[in-house]
């Protein structure tokens, strides 16, 4: 299998040039919320623009992870209750779902499971956000649903390509969310998701933080301004691995240089992932909020 140029950012551009640019309305609520001194009003005139985004902000509210007792029928008032950078992620992953929805291929990435593991590894970044009172606790969520969005771009537009590697991930019994899967795809490609996701990102002109956990979320240690963070979703991202294959929590499974940030001790790791699993009862309602599915009743994230 011949490697993509790695060193090419012109080729890049040239396979990726159909991806389409974030709606208007997103980049100007996207600008808006970046400044502290916006009213909500403001932010909920531009989110009315697009029905879609207003109904899914709402079903965000009203889901069962914020537990209101009455239904929460006002946009603005929505966003009051969410906090910006809660909007802002919504808004941001939404628009993105959009983008690539309806092109799973035979043989390619699972986009369900794919967004199944995006959303399982923000959930436990907002777990080790509050253990440890980050203050971008909104973000550091928003930052990791993305974590892994440039699967979704080599799976829809080097389509043939990774469906090698995906086809050799699953020979050799490869999961496709940690390093031996990174490294396959760099030693098959010679390019990665957070290579290309991280291009992708800056395309989107996202948020420095997003862009780095996009980028170095496999190695936080070569982030530069925000190294916390990333190294944050690094840890939640192998938390989500082990959540997925239902294993206990053990020492193994995780990377020794990520567990070594944190110095957190076993018990702590153990709590952590008991946390987790409580948190992911809910969860699949964030997911159905994003994506615009209906609700559902008897989910994978149950337990």
């Amino acid at each position: 299998m011949s490697q993509l140029n790695p060193g090419s950012y012109e080729l890049i551009l040239k396979r990726i040039r159909d991806i389409p640019s974030l709606p208007d309305v997103v980049n100007r609520i996207l600008v808006v919320i970046a400044k502290p001194t916006t009213p909500a009003s403001e932010i909920a005139r531009l989110i009315a623009y697009d029905p879609g985004l207003t109904s899914k902000v709402l079903r965000m509210v009203n889901s069962a992870a914020y537990g209101f007792q009455r239904q929460i029928s006002s946009i603005q008032h929505g966003i009051m209750i969410l906090g910006f950078n809660n909007v802002r992620g919504l808004v941001l992953s939404a628009s993105i779902f959009k983008l690539f929805e309806g092109h799973t291929h035979p043989g390619g990435l699972n986009h369900q499971e794919f967004w199944e593991h995006s959303l399982c590894t923000a959930v436990a970044a907002r777990v080790l956000a509050n253990q440890f009172r980050l203050p971008d606790a909104d973000d550091i969520f928003s930052a990791a649903m993305l974590h892994d969005i440039g699967k979704v771009v080599l799976d829809i537009y080097f389509q043939q390509e990774y469906q090698q590697v995906l086809g050799h991930a699953r020979r050799l019994n490869v999961p496709c969310h940690g390093p031996a899967f990174y490294a396959l795809e760099h030693k098959l490609l010679g390019i990665t998701h957070a290579g290309i996701g991280s291009f992708l990102a800056t395309k989107w002109k996202l948020p420095v933080s997003f862009t780095e956990v996009i980028q170095f979320h496999h190695e936080p240690e070569k982030a530069e301004n925000c190294q916390s963070m990333v190294f944050m979703v690094a840890l939640a991202n192998q938390m989500a691995q082990l959540y997925h294959h239902k294993l206990p929590y053990h020492r193994q499974y995780f990377s020794p240089d990520v567990l070594a940030y944190f110095d957190l001790p076993d018990y702590e790791m153990t709590r952590l992932m008991e946390t987790l699993s409580e948190e992911m009862i809910t969860a699949q309602d964030l997911l159905n909020s994003i994506s615009g599915q209906g609700p559902t009743q008897n989910t994978r994230f149950g337990r």
